[in-house]
């Protein structure tokens, strides 16, 4: 264990540069995790954690109770710790976390599978409540085409630990479709439209993935097009159109019942 007192300390900045910048997570092949809960879950799915950082305040506690074995350890002052935290009311814990190695989308694609598949989400908020969403349904696989980050922060954070236990990864749709084709998964476009299918009367028994598109823009039609079905969730009153983490929810939850 290593004691930190200094902002300019080479971890502390390379956690802060994590953070911050997108094309170095690619570069470097890591991201940063906050909180108690998602360390947790890092080091149970053996996620690969490079460092780990705990505020003088906890430090002694976590480090007795936590296995971090494998991960440069570091303690940090309390002041520092309120400068790294990305949430308003920081637990003082901190890792950099490897990202882990995943097949390409199309080599995961099953018989019978149920997928999400997601096209230009740009919320992370969205983005991770889905991904948590998928986990807690068993959803098979969530592939991402023009989204949001995966690992920008606000997303890791949103998925609560999901990130480590599903099978997520970025997925060309011109790759993924044929796989669906090849294995049988009937494809499902979801559109606001009265003309489609009412989600309620679709058999997805036999496997099937969904077609989830932009939150302000959804599906472009040359896109829809791709599918082999278009699906929509009949809603009462004067409401016509649902936040797309809910209506991917609303969706999933529909796959797990046949």
């Amino acid at each position: 264990m290593q004691y930190i007192t200094s902002k300019d300390n080479p971890a502390v900045k390379l956690y802060r540069r994590l953070s911050e910048n997108k094309k170095y997570r690619r570069e470097t092949g890591m991201f940063i995790l906050e909180g108690v809960r998602l360390i947790d879950d890092a080091v149970r799915e053996n996620a690969g954690l490079y460092a780990v950082f705990a505020a003088e305040k906890c430090a002694e506690t976590f480090f007795r109770e936590k296995d971090v074995s494998g991960a440069e350890c570091y303690v940090i002052p309390d002041e520092l710790a309120d400068k790294l935290s990305d949430t308003g009311n920081t637990q003082g814990v901190f890792a950099i976390c490897r990202v882990p190695e995943r097949l390409p989308a199309a080599e995961t694609v099953k018989k019978g599978g149920k997928y999400v598949l997601l096209h230009e989400v740009r919320d992370p908020g969205n983005l991770g409540t889905i991904i948590r969403t998928a986990d807690a349904v068993g959803i098979d696989g969530v592939f991402l085409s023009d989204c949001c980050e995966l690992y920008n922060p606000k997303v890791v954070r949103s998925t609560m630990g999901s990130i480590f236990r599903l099978n997520v990864s970025e997925a060309g749709l011109y790759d993924v479709f044929p796989a669906f084709a090849k294995n049988g998964i009937e494809t499902f476009a979801a559109v606001v439209n009265d003309d489609a299918v009412s989600l309620t009367e679709c058999d997805f028994s036999g496997g099937a993935a969904v077609l989830i598109g932009n939150e302000g823009n959804g599906l472009p039609d040359e896109i829809s097009a791709m599918c082999d079905k278009r699906l929509t969730i009949k809603m009462h009153g004067n409401i016509n159109s649902l936040n797309a983490a809910m209506a991917a929810g609303i969706i999933m939850w529909e796959f797990t019942k046949k």
